[in-house]
């Protein structure tokens, strides 16, 4: 069976495969090859779309193998799958040559003995030992090749074996590679020791109520009012009064000052009329309350003075009559209820922490199960977990960020707090998951210990703990600033697209 540097193209595969897709048809009745742009380079070597390159071999092997997996090369996601698959070869690519590049850096220079050593795996049988027939049939310049290929598998072999191991171990441990301590491995084991299980109820705030809207609504009429305002915008106080000067003495018209010296930074890029026109959203681009006051008054045709903004300087000119709010319209109760969830959410919490209150108050006089059925509540459940933070694999993953409602809750740390400060039986605060728009009230079913055995730690919580170290590397190989992409421009001319 054939092992060792070949090790090494499974080994870059795994190292990405936490970022990229493992996809990819043949690519008869793309762009010509020869047409393509390069695709990227790494350290300003190109990384080319060609025929005899590694990069157009696993380009084509990643296409093939999405085809297999059941990808329609055909519709309308082809560009998307094509994506895929080359991101995929890609970083393939640019991987090892990382690693060769942190092999260089060292001195390392691979020896003789064990190139050959390596190249014979090249010529072996399908009885996995070596063929000197099979040696004789290849080609000179395949031989070439295979030296090549094998020196460079074997420069990032070094570079990935001294961050992580080698296959071969000594004892139990792997040789080179970063060593894990095992006071680490219990440490991390002790995390996943204490297991802890609920129960919840959730209010579900995107139900808020329309006669709450609209109430809202009623006593905050003025911030949805509709102006009609076109506007001109400038960089400085100076060019705004210059312009204003040459508006009132009609050397120009307000909409060919618009063409001609807006920055566009507000309204239609063309017009220059604002279109988020109610008051709320007009007043977010002033300094001062008294401008924005004086623009708002301004009567149909009337032009503003020069007035500062946030982000320069305007003109502004009034086209019509401003247009109430009507609470009646459920199109404008809509928009009244998306500013609130926007800027005045805590209005929506407070309404259902009151009620989850209410709940607590109910389940600390009867039961949980009674207060759910008096307020027509489903129960949710969460198997017993540990204290996990973000999840990770290293503590071992729990069921918690599986569900919608408990979106976002593996990152709560207020919601976690609370959770694993309760003791069985007792009912949590009202715990808010913006992420969700949900609060969410805990009951603690069970405490328990569990997690991983000490005797199964070193080879269970050693392996994530490297695995996690590859992760790290992979980040700092992705933010390199030696890889460029020209994937855009790639992918347009090879799909058509341009």
């Amino acid at each position: 069976m054939k092992k060792g540097v070949y090790s090494i193209g499974g080994i870059i595969i795994l190292l990405f495969a936490a970022f990229v897709f493992v996809l990819v048809p043949a690519l008869a009745g793309q762009s010509d090859a020869s047409s393509l742009p390069e695709y990227g380079s790494y350290n300003g070597v190109p990384i080319k779309f060609e025929e005899g390159t590694e990069f157009y071999q696993l380009a084509n092997q990643a296409v093939q193998r999405m085809q297999q997996q059941g990808y329609d090369f055909n519709q309308e996601y082809s560009s998307l799958y094509y994506s895929l698959a080359f991101t995929q070869a890609f970083n393939q690519v640019v991987g090892p040559m990382a690693l060769r590049d942190m092999t260089a850096s060292s001195g390392y220079i691979v020896g003789e003995k064990l190139l050959d050593r390596a190249l014979i795996e090249r010529y072996y049988n399908e009885a996995g030992n070596y063929s000197q027939a099979a040696y004789n049939a290849t080609p000179e310049k395949v031989k070439r090749e295979n030296q090549t290929r094998t020196e460079n598998d074997l420069e990032a072999q070094r570079s990935y074996e001294d961050l992580f191991g080698t296959f071969a171990t000594l004892g139990k441990a792997k040789l080179y590679g970063l060593k894990v301590s095992s006071a680490e491995i219990e440490f991390i084991r002790k995390m996943g020791e204490d297991l802890h299980g609920f129960e919840y109820v959730t209010f579900d705030m995107r139900q808020y109520p329309d006669e709450k809207t609209k109430e809202f609504a009623e006593a905050n009429k003025d911030k949805f009012a509709k102006y009609d305002l076109t506007v001109i915008t400038l960089d400085d106080e100076a060019k705004a009064k210059d312009v204003l000067k040459r508006l009132s003495n009609s050397e120009i018209t307000f909409d060919d000052a618009v063409t001609s010296y807006s920055t566009k930074i507000l309204g239609n890029s063309d017009t220059g009329k604002i279109t988020q026109n109610r008051r709320h959203q007009i007043a977010e681009q002033f300094k001062d309350e008294a401008a924005l006051e004086k623009v708002l008054a301004l009567s149909s045709g009337g032009t503003s003075e020069a007035v500062e903004l946030n982000n320069g300087w305007a003109i502004f000119r009034c086209d019509g009559e401003a247009v109430p709010c009507d609470t009646e319209d459920a199109d404008e109760l809509r928009v009244v209820s998306g500013y609130i969830f926007s800027h005045e959410k805590g209005l929506v919490e407070d309404y259902y922490n009151a009620i989850a209150n209410d709940f607590i108050a109910a389940a600390a006089t009867s039961d949980f199960d009674e207060a759910r059925s008096k307020f027509e509540k489903a129960k949710g459940t969460i198997a017993p977990f540990a204290l996990n933070y973000n999840n990770t694999t290293l503590v071992g993953r729990s069921s918690l960020g599986d569900t919608a409602e408990l979106s976002g809750a593996t990152t709560n740390e207020n919601f976690l707090k609370s959770a694993f400060s309760l003791k069985q039986g007792e009912i949590s605060a009202p715990l808010v998951l913006s992420s969700s728009n949900n609060i969410v009230v805990l009951r603690c079913t069970e405490i328990e210990k569990g997690g991983t055995s000490a005797e199964d730690a070193p080879r269970l919580i050693g392996d994530e703990i490297t695995n996690a170290d590859a992760v790290v590397v992979n980040s700092a190989i992705q933010a390199s600033p030696k890889i460029k992409s020209n994937s855009g421009e790639f992918m347009a001319k090879l799909t058509g697209q341009n």
